[in-house]
């Protein structure tokens, strides 16, 4: 997707990792671990330690830690493309409270380079 259409600009958390629990109608549950690549308001940019054939719209959920103050977070969203079998693109937009992911995001700036 070309960065001049996003509606909320891109943060590049560093090594910031999380557990990933992707799950597909009617009762598959994949569970992997990886990295957040990057974050907006809207969607987050994962690459998993190991590949998983994601499908677009499975529901996946991104266990993590905040950066700053070491608080457990989950992040709901469904997939909205695979890059690769080992990076996907999540959409949360509207899943979540514009206060949670505040919370969210603010850490993630602190967290970068």
């Amino acid at each position: 997707m070309n960065s001049d259409k996003r509606v909320h600009p891109r943060i590049e958390p560093q090594n910031l990792a999380a557990q990933i629990k992707i799950t597909r109608p009617p009762a598959e549950e994949f569970l992997t671990e990886g990295l957040v690549l990057d974050i907006s308001y809207s969607g987050i940019k994962i690459k998993l330690n190991s590949p998983i054939q994601a499908e677009e719209n499975d529901q996946i959920t991104i266990s993590l830690q905040l950066p700053k103050s070491g608080i457990p977070i989950a992040i709901h969203g469904i997939i909205k493309h695979q890059l690769s079998n080992t990076e996907c693109g999540i959409y949360f937009g509207d899943l979540h409270s514009e206060e949670y992911v505040d919370d969210l995001m603010f850490e993630c700036v602190m967290h970068t380079h």
